[in-house]
């Protein structure tokens, strides 16, 4: 019977993740079946997990899923696996969808990493207050101890939290460190050193981690169910689906039940010079375009292969990256990059816009056949420059945000929809 536990912490940057990548590898190398899940609408984190388990993250998002799809895509995917580990989002208790809530909706146990350096009998207090609330809730809660200086250090430290079960713990290393950017850490594609850091984490934990000290899951808690669905009608028998290293933020819940509704032809708009043939709708995801800028201007073949499907009336849906790449251009670090032109505007670089968002649908496009409402995910460094105004560019999404703003968004013109929202589930 499968074991699950979360992985959190006080704040961001104190290193689950790391801790997640080294417990999901450790796993694997012993011989276990292992499920990763992630909190929240991230796309990097459970790249990160695939890498080092083989396996696919899903994630776990309370907001756009609601309790009873969560609890169904949890129970699906965690009830004939060996463990689940699911790693958190920002602070434990950070947000109306926070890692807390998640935890007490599966009844998972919380183990809490703490970053050690620099402390000592003073973290005791800064845990009794994590461990109290979790305690209330009637969660089992564990410490992980992380950057540990000294072999004394970490004496001091089990003296002052001899009240709490510690799971396991790091020393600090240089070796452990992993990249970041503007949208969080890198892909593990970008990152050479990055099978290097998982193994050496891994090997670390080997000694370091207590697995004994996890109980099996009591799935009493789950209704036995289908998987749930999260995606409207889909009316086409063969999608094309951009995928390569500029195009790769797609959501495994939903690539999974695209596959059960079409035929899935994947291509790259960076090296192939060709669309798949007979497809009904090309479907653009989020990733970096702005990394290849140049590559993907360069590749006038598939460009011409997409301005072709566009002027034959097919539909093409994008979502932000595939929205730059559908504009004009994009104005990235001093440059300007000529893209598909299929939407007459450009986009630009600019400062961050984050949050969840409830979407209206205020006339239909095809590929939200039979739904008015859905959930979504917003989150990029860009944002639009209208060069000509077009009578026929028209804004189909009326938008709600979790602060109580309501704006228009959902690029359409003519056959095409773009949009900056990650799709992440039907109302």
């Amino acid at each position: 019977m499968a074991k699950g536990f979360i992985i959190s912490a006080p704040k961001s940057g104190e290193g689950k993740t790391l801790i997640t990548l080294g417990i999901l590898r450790l796993l694997t190398k012993r011989g276990l079946k292992v499920q990763p899940f992630k909190v929240g609408p991230d796309f990097i984190d459970p790249k990160w997990h695939a890498l080092s388990t083989n396996k696919v993250s899903y994630n776990l998002d309370l907001f756009s899923m609601g309790k009873d799809r969560l609890k169904a895509l949890f129970y699906n995917k965690a009830m004939e696996v060996d463990f689940a580990v699911v790693e958190g989002v920002m602070g434990l208790f950070d947000g109306r969808y926070s890692t807390f809530e998640v935890a007490k909706l599966l009844k998972l146990p919380i183990v809490l990493v703490v970053d050690a350096f620099g402390v000592a009998e003073s973290l005791s207090y800064i845990v009794k207050g994590f461990s109290e609330r979790v305690k209330r809730a009637g969660l089992p809660f564990y410490l992980f101890l992380n950057r540990v200086s000294s072999e004394r250090h970490l004496l001091r430290l089990k003296k002052a939290l001899k009240s709490y079960p510690i799971a396991g713990y790091l020393f600090r290393k240089k070796e452990y460190e992993l990249p970041s950017r503007h949208l969080g850490l890198f892909l593990p594609e970008h990152f050479k050193e990055a099978e290097k850091v998982i193994s050496i984490v891994a090997e670390d934990l080997e000694k370091n981690f207590d697995l004994s000290i996890f109980k099996p899951i009591d799935f009493s808690n789950f209704e036995a169910s289908s998987l749930p669905s999260f995606l409207p009608e889909i009316p086409f028998k063969k999608i094309g689906i951009a995928f390569d290293e500029a195009f790769n933020f797609y959501y495994p819940h939903l690539l999974e039940e695209l596959k059960k509704k079409s035929e899935i032809l994947f291509f790259s708009p960076l090296r192939d010079t060709k669309l798949p043939s007979e497809v009904g709708l090309l479907y653009f995801g989020g990733g970096y375009p702005e990394l290849f800028a140049k590559e993907l201007g360069e590749n006038k073949s598939i460009l011409k292969e997409i301005k072709a499907f566009f002027e034959d009336g097919r539909p093409i849906y994008a979502e932000c990256g595939g929205l730059l790449y559908l504009s004009k251009g994009l104005y990235w670090e001093d440059k300007f990059y000529p893209m598909a032109g299929i939407f007459p505007f450009e986009t630009r670089k600019k400062g961050l816009t984050l949050g969840y968002r409830k979407v209206t649908l205020c006339e239909k496009h095809p590929f939200f056949e039979g739904i008015k409402r859905f959930y979504a995910h917003e989150f990029h460094y860009t944002d639009i420059i209208e060069t000509q105004k077009r009578v026929d560019l028209k804004k189909i999404f009326r938008v709600y945000s979790q602060d109580g703003k309501t704006f228009l968004e959902g690029f359409y013109y003519r056959n095409a929809l773009a949009t900056y929202m990650h799709f992440i589930a039907k109302a």
